[in-house]
């Protein structure tokens, strides 16, 4: 019997082709931190190579084995397996994701949604939500519906830097905001602002993904930008660029459902620009951050720049951290 069963789609092995975004180590981190506690963990995911393993304790299943039964607490990764009698409620995220009876899917002794988007969530059974803000997004609710922030990664253990240099960093998923990130930066380029622009993504799945961003970037440096593509960084080397920058620049469309990046940013001293319509300011409380609001514009942005090397925000991590979130998992169990 598990105590926490997690299925998803998204890889978790870096040589696999996983991406290790934020979305895939908070996974791991929370599978890892219950097993820690004494709980039975296991994780099903479509990139196991066909054999079962077991990582930090964690349980990592074939996803074509029949590891669905004999659950306490099922957790489903933004998918909604099968649940009713019709072809309209299925709900699948990839061709990987196997599909449920409702005997199966009642084999658990509860069942959740993790909600890592922003996608509308079925309210068929519960959900938990990373953040009240997207929790608030979605039209329609079920009782027993939960908020659990996400929990600090063991792996941020790098410190600040005493003086900043002068570049500006933006560091995420392609979808989160790149192509807007630009387009204002250029506008502070335009106006004066003589930042250099670093740019980083994670390992990507696919190698088209990877181009895109090297095609479009090339095209901006033939018109003089000074924007520079640092490639596919891992965990460690992205936070160790981010301590350096001026700040973490994240002026595109509002993506984060929780936003782990902004907390990594002011734990290591850096400040953030970013929207205030997402989950940014449930995470970042020190007033040396900029939120864009509706009024807010590119003129207003180039004066927040002007300084940005001298403010040094801090981030509280005990709120977010394992002692914290852990009894929220563990109150699943109940």
């Amino acid at each position: 019997m598990y105590d926490f069963l997690i299925q998803t789609n998204i890889p978790l092995y870096k040589g696999e082709g996983a991406s290790m975004g934020g979305t895939e180590r908070q996974i791991i981190t929370v599978a890892e931190t219950l097993a820690s506690k004494g709980m039975n963990v296991g994780i099903i995911h479509s990139h196991s190579q066909g054999v079962d393993r077991i990582v930090n304790d964690v349980k990592h299943l074939n996803l074509y084995r029949h590891h669905y039964a004999n659950s306490k607490v099922r957790v489903y990764c933004n998918q909604l397996p099968y649940m009713h009698n019709t072809h309209s409620d299925y709900s699948m995220a990839g061709a990987h994701i196997p599909m449920l009876s409702p005997l199966e899917l009642n084999s658990a002794e509860k069942n959740y949604n993790w909600t890592h988007n922003w996608f509308p969530a079925s309210d068929m059974i519960p959900r938990i939500f990373l953040s009240n803000s997207i929790k608030k997004y979605q039209s329609n609710s079920h009782k027993d519906d939960k908020v659990i922030h996400y929990m600090v990664p063991n792996g941020l253990n790098q410190s600040p830097v005493e003086n900043r240099e002068k570049y500006i960093y933006w560091m995420s998923a392609m979808a989160k905001g790149l192509k807007e990130a630009i387009l204002i930066y250029i506008a502070l380029y335009e106006r004066g602002m003589r930042r250099p622009f670093y740019i980083s993504i994670p390992p990507q799945r696919r190698r088209r993904d990877v181009d895109i961003v090297v095609e479009l970037l090339r095209d901006m440096n033939q018109h003089g930008y000074p924007i520079t593509f640092l490639g596919e960084l891992t965990y460690e080397k992205a936070m160790n660029v981010l301590r350096k920058s001026a700040c973490l620049f994240r002026p595109g469309s509002p993506q984060e459902t929780f936003g782990l990046v902004y907390l990594e940013a002011n734990f290591l001293g850096v400040p953030v620009l970013t929207n205030s319509w997402d989950s940014a300011k449930e995470v970042l409380t020190d007033p040396n951050n900029m939120f864009i609001e509706k009024d807010t514009c590119i003129d207003d942005i180039l004066k927040w720049m002007e300084n940005v090397n001298s403010l040094k925000p801090t981030a509280n991590l005990k709120k977010f951290g394992p002692d914290v979130i852990t009894k929220k998992w563990m109150s699943l169990l109940k």
